[in-house]
């Protein structure tokens, strides 16, 4: 019984909330290839707050599509100037009857500069403004791990592989002009895969020394294509960054 109820506990750990269709970026289109970004915008009301509280409770977390993840990405990486992002800005709506209010904003800027902002009228509500407050500063920690812009998780992954290709590569080269010697002598074949486990462990040793070299090289690849005034070079370079981290 101790197992079961051990095991429910971690299912319930790993189940994550959907709320993206209450998460809207505040954009605007001016031309066909240029859009404005103005901020990250929560569209709350009583039932998704209710949805918030419980996940908070039981230790669940925010599931964000791909594509969602791309545009906020983007948006955490250039301003609406098209130059690098100095910070993000995160507005909470509330429904009540016909009307969404703005309750709360918060400006986040990239050297750790915290701006605060709560309606004024909603402070007379402690309850609630502490449900509103708690939900907001929620979303943004959600959304904001799930950016992890400070890793290339795939690009570790390419490396890897390539490390592997390399030493199958090499253990190629070293086994099929012998192959008669080989067969003779099959101690010689253990050798030679011994020696290639080694050197793939090398060679992948070398790309952890070079792999912060990479990533700068990679991000100032990504970065060029993203502040490109081209429309071919933007979308590339906004595609490979979702696949990237995604």
């Amino acid at each position: 019984m101790e197992y079961r109820s051990q095991k429910q506990v971690k299912k319930a750990s790993d189940r994550r909330l959907n709320l993206e269709a209450c998460i809207e970026l505040e954009q605007e289109k001016v031309t066909r290839s240029r859009v404005l970004f103005y901020g990250i915008r929560f569209n709350l009301n009583k039932d998704i707050l209710q949805q918030i509280e419980h996940a908070q409770e039981i230790g669940d977390t925010l599931t964000i599509s791909s594509n969602l993840l791309a545009d906020l990405r983007y948006y955490a990486l250039i301003d609406t100037e098209n130059r690098l992002q100095s910070g993000l800005t995160f507005c909470t709506y509330y429904r009540l009857g016909e009307s969404n209010l703005a309750l709360m904003r918060s400006i986040i800027s990239l050297d750790g500069d915290i701006i605060n902002q709560i309606r004024n009228d909603c402070l007379e509500r402690p309850h609630f403004s502490r449900q509103i407050a708690s939900a907001h500063y929620w979303l943004i920690q959600q959304l904001i791990e799930q950016l992890r812009l400070e890793t290339l998780i795939k690009l570790n992954q390419l490396l890897t592989l390539l490390c592997w290709s390399l030493a199958l590569l090499i253990l190629a080269a070293m086994v099929i002009p012998f192959i008669p010697v080989f067969l003779e002598n099959p101690w010689m074949v253990l050798a030679a895969v011994i020696m290639t486990l080694l050197f793939q462990v090398g060679l992948q040793r070398l790309v952890r020394l070079f792999l912060p070299t990479i990533r700068r090289w990679v991000w100032r690849w990504i970065l060029s294509g993203l502040l490109s005034h081209k429309p071919d070079s933007k979308r590339r370079a906004k595609g490979i960054l979702a696949w990237l981290v995604s």
